[in-house]
């Protein structure tokens, strides 16, 4: 059961992250010039890869793997909700709280 609510949790921060980072890039509303390659790919490194592979390796019961990757996006993740507020891109913050709920879930969901 409650690895159920862990997949939940990842699947849910890993969408989280990908909807925004796509808003973000491509529809933002705050932009005032073109969209940058250079942008694109770094965003796509540093939030969407991670994010999918954290889903993938906590699926695949792969804690470590999972976790290595949901750090990865935490200090973009943080940056992103803060930097103007309020606005759309304060839901950036959910995606590492629901990583850590669903890591917390993980971990005490095993028998000793």
């Amino acid at each position: 059961m409650k690895n159920t609510i862990s997949n939940y949790l990842n699947l849910i921060a890993t969408v989280n992250a990908i909807i925004l980072t796509i808003f973000f890039l491509f529809f933002n509303p705050y932009k005032q010039e073109d969209i940058n390659l250079g942008h694109v790919i770094s965003l796509t490194c540093l939030l969407i890869l991670p994010s999918i592979v954290s889903l993938l390796f906590s699926l695949m019961n792969k804690k470590l793997i999972a976790i290595i990757a949901a750090i990865i996006t935490l200090p973009l993740c943080l940056y992103f909700g803060v930097a103007k507020i309020p606005s759309v891109f304060n839901l950036y913050l959910l995606t590492p709280i629901l990583y850590l709920l669903g890591t917390k879930f993980r971990f005490f969901s095993e028998k000793i």
